[in-house]
């Protein structure tokens, strides 16, 4: 027969009955047992108060962990399904108004007022590149 875990809360008082049987009360294995059993209850109704509290506390600002987030740091440890969201070469984050990122591109290089881009054909759904003499057309976009 295999063992199947049961879905309620082990109980462990049924346990001291089964070693009280024994009568061997000064045995050393008798004591080590005994005071085993003690531990597992007393943890075990810790555990249960606790997450009991856990239970009725706030649990909005609680991340789900199977939700996907882009993150400032790396918080893959605690977040498995993030993201840590970089600026590429001409973009900068301000983070300087709480809970709010602006987006602003530099252009490239310092200050500018365009961003360089790649011409293509401009479908929006198979867009292809435009080329001449074998090197990609690269337009300036006013920002």
């Amino acid at each position: 027969m295999a063992f199947r875990p049961s879905k309620k809360q082990p109980q462990f008082a049924d346990l001291k009955g089964i070693l009280a049987q024994t009568r061997e009360t000064e045995n050393p294995l008798y004591q080590t047992v005994a005071v085993l059993i003690d531990r597992l209850t007393q943890f075990q109704s810790v555990t249960l108060e606790e997450l009991g509290k856990v239970k009725e506390a706030d649990t909005s600002r609680f991340a789900p962990r199977d939700a996907s987030y882009h993150t400032k740091n790396d918080d893959t440890g605690s977040l498995p399904n993030s993201w840590q969201l970089l600026a590429g070469t001409g973009i900068v984050f301000d983070d300087s108004v709480p809970n709010k990122r602006t987006i602003s591109s530099t252009g490239g290089s310092g200050l500018s007022n365009h961003y360089d881009c790649p011409l293509s054909d401009g479908d929006e759904i198979e867009a292809e590149l435009i080329f001449a003499s074998g090197e990609c057309i690269i337009v300036q976009v006013p920002v």
